[in-house]
């Protein structure tokens, strides 16, 4: 075998190497994009549909408290139904092991009962206040993801907790 034969093959087996390299790299890239964008693509999913059943949420008690004496029997009971369907929904968005966000939300949306004899005012624009910094929060996080991939747990700890401060700061200031 002559040298020219020896540095082609060499040449052919290092090409065959770098190519299966880049093919392993690829696909990894591949399917980590696709996850990404899965996950991004499901949380903003998340975020307008918890956005949606909380403002219908607020909208039908609000509307309840201020026509209770204008509806009928049925128009009541219909009203309760569906207050208690989105009510459910709701807490099924949410994480029972979050202890700042979604706990705050759960309670929030059990004070807020359809009765006439409270004023659901308060504690509407609190669940509201306090659902715009968990969907900001959140949105925040699907932007850094779809920016630069999976984020760490420190990073998703500092984001978490600057909302936390922000949502703290925005209560002291009412």
């Amino acid at each position: 075998m002559k040298t020219i034969e020896i540095v082609t093959l060499i040449g052919i087996g290092l090409t065959f190497i770098v190519g299966i390299f880049n093919l392993i790299i690829t696909f990894r890239n591949v399917r980590k994009t696709a996850f990404i964008n899965s996950v991004t693509a499901s949380r903003i999913k998340y975020i307008q549909e918890l956005r949606e059943s909380i403002s219908k949420f607020c909208g039908l008690a609000y509307s309840y408290n201020n026509r209770l004496y204008k509806l009928e029997y049925k128009e009541v009971w219909e009203l309760h139904k569906e207050a208690d369907s989105l009510k459910f929904i709701i807490r099924l968005y949410l994480n029972p092991e979050d202890e700042y966000w979604d706990n705050k939300i759960i309670s929030l949306i059990d004070q807020i009962v359809l009765k006439s004899d409270k004023d659901p005012t308060e504690p509407i624009n609190e669940l509201i206040t306090i659902t715009q910094y968990l969907l900001k929060l959140e949105w925040e996080g699907a932007k850094r993801e779809s920016e630069v991939g999976i984020i760490s747990d420190i990073e998703k700890k500092e984001l978490y907790n600057k909302y936390v401060e922000k949502h703290k700061q925005a209560i002291l200031k009412k």
